[in-house]
């Protein structure tokens, strides 16, 4: 069974059991070790991390509302998928919102935020050199929404936050090469450089390479036409 691969397996420690075993499904998500329309196999992950059956249900719950899971009702839960359509139209708006949220912030951030982002960015990189995507990914989306929560904006925040989710299920659908990864990746440490000297018009023209790619890549490494609508077409070839 896929559960059977788990990195991280073995007792939890009991004082925050159902985070910990939260954090565990997600990471086996994550690692696509549980795939998209895959059922959540509670008992074993119950079994395996010698935990009740609760925590696992709570855990599962969790999942739920973040969007990595669907539960069938009185039945069980799934890994959630993503459509093609999907991932289109959670790249356009995400694209509206980034630049919403970086620009918004430059405004206000502090040299102490900054240098947290400078962090963040730095471990993500690293994360991918030693080939932990998943942990590299949650570094990612732990640095956008770092820079939506310093907005101040609370809904702002709440939107991105809704659709992480269906973007980490993105791209593991994507299944993206290390060196796609590596400039993905990279471009973060430019990003807070920007804003940093609150260059706003730069922050716009690169977030759109950084946002646009999880659309773009399938139809450049197959050679297909692109599924942008012309809008966006017309957008990306002017800058």
């Amino acid at each position: 069974m896929m559960v059977d691969r788990v990195v991280h397996a073995g007792t939890i420690d009991r004082k925050t059991i159902s985070d910990q075993v939260y954090d565990h499904i997600k990471r086996l998500i994550l690692l696509g070790t549980l795939a998209a329309g895959e059922k959540v196999p509670e008992i074993r992950i119950a079994d395996q991390l010698s935990v009740s059956r609760t925590p696992v249900r709570e855990a599962v719950r969790k999942l739920a509302s973040y969007g990595l899971v669907v539960l069938k009702p009185r039945s069980y839960a799934m890994v959630a998928t993503i459509s093609p359509r999907e991932s289109r139209d959670i790249s356009l708006v995400r694209l509206s919102l980034e630049r919403l949220s970086f620009c918004t912030f430059a405004s206000v951030a502090t040299e102490e935020a900054l240098a947290h982002l400078d962090d963040l960015a730095a471990r993500c990189i690293e994360m991918n050199k030693i080939g932990d995507f998943a942990g590299a990914h949650e570094l990612d989306s732990e640095l956008h929404l770092t820079i939506a929560h310093g907005t101040g904006n609370a809904e702002l925040f709440r939107m991105l936050r809704t659709i992480d989710a269906k973007l980490q299920l993105l791209r593991l659908k994507q299944h993206l090469p290390s060196h796609m990864l590596s400039k993905y990746f990279d471009q973060h440490k430019t990003l807070v450089e920007l804003t940093r000297e609150k260059r706003l018009a730069a922050i716009e023209s690169l977030l759109e390479q950084h946002i646009l790619h999880d659309l773009d890549f399938p139809e450049r490494e197959a050679g297909g036409t692109s599924r942008f609508p012309r809008h966006a077409r017309e957008e990306r070839g002017r800058s």
